[in-house]
């Protein structure tokens, strides 16, 4: 994959409720190409160090959605660190990966994630770098 074509995108809009409750970051629909993430996938943060994502893709035939990483930012923008998955994709442990038939149906892409529970007071934003 040429990473010229990566596109970070930070969230549209985040949602934290009271206490120690999950973070939820939505996204707006992203497109590339013939490729689209329909609006509303979504990384939900747990204060425990879990996340998971769920979006709805499609794509040309023998294209993947890559989310080559999410980093975590605070208030001012810093990385804190990045999301780490439970399934590593070619050794790399920040990359999340679905494959697109390339039918034009809609296919759901779900992932699962760590990350230092110690950072989920100073944590404000996601930023997902894609492609596809």
């Amino acid at each position: 994959m040429d990473p010229s074509v990566i596109v970070a995108t930070a969230n549209a809009t985040a949602e934290r409720l009271a206490g120690r409750t999950p973070w939820a970051f939505t996204w707006g629909p992203l497109e590339r190409g013939q490729c689209t993430m329909a609006e509303g996938a979504r990384w939900t943060l747990y204060p425990d160090g879990t996340a998971t994502f769920d979006g709805t893709v499609t794509g040309e035939p023998g294209h993947a959605w890559v989310i080559w990483h999410v980093d975590l930012l605070d208030a001012h923008g810093t990385i804190l660190g990045s999301l780490a998955t439970e399934r590593p994709v070619d050794g790399d442990w920040r990359k999340f990966v679905r494959t697109t038939p390339g039918d034009g149906e809609h296919h759901r892409f779900r992932a699962w994630a760590n990350f230092d529970a110690g950072l989920w007071d100073a944590i404000a934003a996601v930023k997902m770098h894609w492609s596809c």
